[in-house]
């Protein structure tokens, strides 16, 4: 049935584009309607689009207002009028305000993300939602919607879930997030972040062959911040653009000095997170920076994830392209981590692929994690690509390993990832011969 009595006609109290009621009207209207039904349970639903900016910025300004059309589209003719309210609170967000048992929310999901890939738009546009249950009904309904947005904001963008419910060990954790963000411009300013190199190793030579450069902050108070914490909220927050960025510059300003010293290097791989794929400049960011520490291509390895395969394969396609056309390395890390592995192989222009370390936790335990592993090194050298294997630990894990043929390996049994001064002390002592 079409809920025409959600949102009758265009006006001060709807929303211009999508009909639905704008905000201030549906928090007036929400608050009504939970004082007059003390008898029904009610949950506050907030939904949005994750990275609906990048759509605007990708296409034209027209698709994104045609995706939040469907959108409220689906709620008019999906939600009941009598009982539920519906608003579009500003650009893709949209809160409802619906009784307990009316809500079906793994149903909504699925039914927006059908309306949307009917739209055929060559880019994957899902929706999150986060929901408090209202259990006090003298908190203002506007607060409600802070807590249900609380519960969105802690999965928005996951792999894993589409949808969380609110409660207050997520307010605590929430808290602590915005303590870190209002922290995160302070920490960069006050060169509060520094990169630890973490030697990757020719086990049958046992030579250094590259270095993978990781993040670490220091906070003059707390000390040491462990990257879990503050990595997930930088790539919540888009933080992580500028905070690879450094990153990018640290490893290039090392190699500069080591040249400068007449110091024999090893390339060393910089993460590309998955939204540096939607700065358009990424290329020319990265070739400026070869070009003012006078470096050469080989020098800087560029990793990418996954994740990022599976966020948008058409666009990361080409920009792994450009960068191979400059003269880039690119590298595949968490290898097999995901459900698209083989897809990848067959359209990415890799040079290694990086297989992740849940392969070598199972190592022992599992034959048929053994012959995996054996699979994908063969399949790595037959399609010319190198290997790289992480979380190497044991001798035994390493001696698996340099069996299976020419394989690189990274992790602990070998070194855990050193602050700058020491990673040099321990690739001089390896005696590498120059490249």
């Amino acid at each position: 049935m079409k809920a025409e009595g959600i949102l009758p006609t265009v006006g001060s109290k709807f929303d211009e584009l999508t009909g639905l009621y704008n905000r201030e009207a549906f928090l007036r209207e929400a608050t009504t309607l939970l004082g007059a039904r003390y008898d029904v349970g009610y949950c506050i639903v907030c939904m949005d689009i994750s990275c609906f900016k990048i759509i605007n910025d990708l296409f034209h300004m027209d698709t994104g207002n045609l995706i939040l059309q469907s959108a409220a589209e689906y709620f008019k003719e999906t939600l009941n009028p009598r009982t539920t309210l519906c608003c579009r609170a500003s650009a893709d967000h949209f809160i409802i305000c619906i009784p307990s048992e009316e809500l079906r929310i793994e149903q909504i999901i699925k039914d927006l993300d059908k309306r949307i890939q009917d739209l055929h738009i060559s880019h994957n546009i899902p929706f999150f939602a986060g929901i408090y249950i209202v259990d006090k009904r003298d908190l203002p309904v506007d607060q409600m919607c802070d807590r249900a947005g609380m519960a969105l904001n802690r999965i928005k963008g996951s792999y894993l879930t589409r949808y969380a419910y609110y409660d207050e060990e997520m307010r605590d954790k929430l808290i602590q997030e915005l303590l870190m963000t209002n922290n995160l411009e302070i920490a960069l300013r006050e060169r509060q972040f520094t990169i630890f190199l973490q030697p990757i190793f020719d086990p049958r030579k046992n030579v250094i062959v590259s270095a993978e450069a990781l993040v670490r902050w220091f906070h003059p108070v707390h000390g040491m911040v462990s990257p879990g914490k503050f990595i997930p909220v930088c790539e919540k927050n888009g933080f992580i653009v500028r905070l690879d960025r450094f990153v990018w510059e640290e490893a290039c300003r090392f190699q500069r000095k080591r040249l400068d010293e007449g110091k024999q290097i090893v390339p060393i791989s910089v993460n590309l997170s998955r939204l540096n794929f939607y700065s358009l400049d990424l290329p020319e960011f990265l070739s400026m920076l070869l070009a003012k520490y006078e470096l050469e291509p080989w020098m800087l390895k560029l990793e990418v994830t996954e994740s990022a395969y599976t966020d948008n394969q058409v666009q990361l396609l080409d920009m792994i392209s450009t960068f191979k056309g400059l003269g880039f390395s690119v590298l595949m890390d968490d290898f097999g981590s995901g459900y698209s592995s083989l897809n990848m192989l067959k359209d990415m222009p890799l040079e290694t692929i990086k297989v992740d370390m849940a392969f070598i936790r199972e190592l022992e335990k599992s034959e048929r994690v053994a012959l995996i592993l054996k699979f994908v090194v063969q399949l790595a050298e037959a399609l010319g690509m190198g290997v790289v294997v992480e979380g190497v630990e044991t001798e035994k894990q390493c001696k698996y390993v340099a069996s299976l043929g020419e394989v690189a390996i990274q992790g602990y049994y070998f070194s855990r990832p050193l602050p700058m001064p020491d990673y040099e002390k321990f690739l001089d002592k390896h005696n590498l011969q120059p490249r």
